[in-house]
């Protein structure tokens, strides 16, 4: 299964795409796309992999990709119970390379911007105050006309590259070897990963989905992502046991189990690996 291409269509009085989203749980699936896209969270919680990155997503959490960086925001498992409640909510904007003019970003003036569009093809998370001022102006952009819909996002971007809270996501090796044939075999691994992380899954299995030998797989799996095969299936799992953690209706023993890991040492071994804390600290700190 490739990542898929999606196309959003701005409005006809409009050079870009500008939506509020509303669903029971974020319906797109592994994917990507030509246009830049400044996504906010303003309900629901879970995992979100952009590029070789993993990590959790709540309620705040702000992020500028790139063109063509494969993406999903995967909701916790709550949300896909046939009587769930949960919604999963967030604005979006989607803006191409050439919306304001082939060469506007070229002008001496948006130096900086052109530099934060070009860091962005890793994923920027969006942090301290720049997230704050953001998330307001994004808010404000839905009550207002076309014209000023565009002088804001503007706004928006100018801000974001004088800003000194941004995080680059995705490695620059996966941004590098992301493409053909790389791609072809590594986006089905990586969705049977995203859907059955919680289970037992043996390296035969997955090298399978890639009609590789595990050798040659596991040299191909770190050649794309900059991170073992084993590293990454347990920092997913590290990032759903965070999210039951955070909930504060398990204890640390039944969270190993459910986040997949068979036995506590291990869970405990890589927790620390991933978040340089103990189950038990992060409780402590974030709960």
């Amino acid at each position: 299964m490739k990542p898929i291409l999606e196309k959003l269509t701005p409005e006809p009085d409009c050079s870009f795409v500008l939506q509020k989203d509303s669903f029971p749980y974020y319906p797109t699936p592994w994917h990507y796309h030509p246009e830049y896209e400044l996504v906010m969270v303003l309900k629901s919680t879970g995992k979100k992999i952009i590029g070789d990155h993993i990590s959790h997503f709540s309620e705040g959490d702000l992020v500028l990709m790139g063109p063509n960086l494969p993406h999903v925001y995967d909701n916790d498992p709550a949300y896909y119970e046939e009587d769930s409640q949960l919604k999963a909510e967030a604005i979006v904007i989607h803006f191409a390379e050439d919306f304001l003019g082939k060469n506007f970003f070229s002008l001496p003036e948006m130096g900086k911007v052109k530099k934060l569009l070009n860091a962005s093809r890793q994923g920027l998370q969006i942090e301290g105050e720049s997230k704050d001022k953001i998330a307001c102006r994004m808010e404000k952009m839905l009550s207002l006309s076309p014209a000023l819909r565009l002088t804001e996002l503007l706004s928006i971007l100018v801000l974001l590259s004088q800003s000194e809270t941004l995080t680059q996501l995705a490695s620059p090796g996966f941004v590098q070897s992301y493409s053909g044939a790389n791609a072809e075999r590594l986006d089905p691994v990586l969705a049977y990963l995203m859907q059955h992380f919680a289970e037992e899954i043996s390296l035969e299995e997955v090298a399978a989905i890639a009609n590789m030998s595990p050798q040659s797989f596991c040299r191909f799996f770190k050649h794309c992502t900059r991170k073992t095969f084993l590293n990454f299936l347990n920092e997913l799992r590290v990032g759903y046991a965070c999210r039951l953690i955070s909930d504060n209706h398990y204890n640390i023993s039944e969270i190993c189990y459910k986040s997949g890991f068979n036995n506590l040492s291990n869970f405990n071994r890589q927790f620390k690996r991933v978040t340089q804390k103990t189950p038990s600290e992060y409780k402590r700190e974030y709960v």
